[in-house]
């Protein structure tokens, strides 16, 4: 198991930085950075490091209020990124964190029924959900296409595997026929 160590006060200021300047959805949710000393790559790939939601139990044991954990690995973030790469690691996982949205529903005969768009998937509202004690609830979710596209947008294509894939596209585009 890889040792942990809560991170220096410049990574968490850097994390306020990049949390103030894109995720300002994100200001009343309390975030802590971790560095470890795990493998810098898994399977030959850069190791991203992760993110976990505490729970309630965890609350209890830690030294501060958050809400998550940032997991970062210690030779990527010293050793192997660059400065604008560290920041954009940050936002990758920053733009994992929304909001738990109430679904939209109608109510027919009495009944009310979640709202559901053409492929099964629940419409949400723009209202986020409240857990028991009123306070906004979050979530986390993968690294997905849509997550990759808002760290881009901002970042560019900062590391290998992401240039890759904008490569991949390139070659793509040029042997396909445009759509129409």
């Amino acid at each position: 198991m890889a040792l942990v160590w809560t991170a220096p006060l410049a990574v968490m200021d850097r994390l306020q930085e990049v949390k103030a300047k894109y995720h300002s959805n994100l200001e009343s949710v309390s975030i802590v950075v971790e560095l470890s000393d795990a493998q810098p790559f898994k399977n030959n790939r850069l190791n991203l490091g992760n993110i976990r939601k505490f729970s309630a139990a965890n609350k209890i044991w830690q030294k501060g209020d958050f809400d998550f954990c940032i997991t970062l690995v210690g030779e990527v973030w010293k050793e192997i990124l660059k400065n604008d790469q560290c920041d954009a690691l940050l936002d990758l996982h920053l733009t994992r964190i929304e909001p738990v949205c109430e679904p939209q529903v109608v109510v027919e005969n009495k009944k009310r029924i979640v709202c559901k768009d053409d492929y099964g998937r629940i419409i949400l509202t723009e209202e986020q959900k409240l857990d028991k004690n009123g306070n906004p609830r979050w979530r986390i979710v993968p690294i997905d296409l849509g997550v990759l596209s808002q760290n881009v947008r901002r970042y560019g294509f900062w590391f290998d595997d992401l240039v890759e894939f904008r490569s991949i596209i390139t070659e793509v585009q040029a042997i396909s026929p445009k759509a129409e």
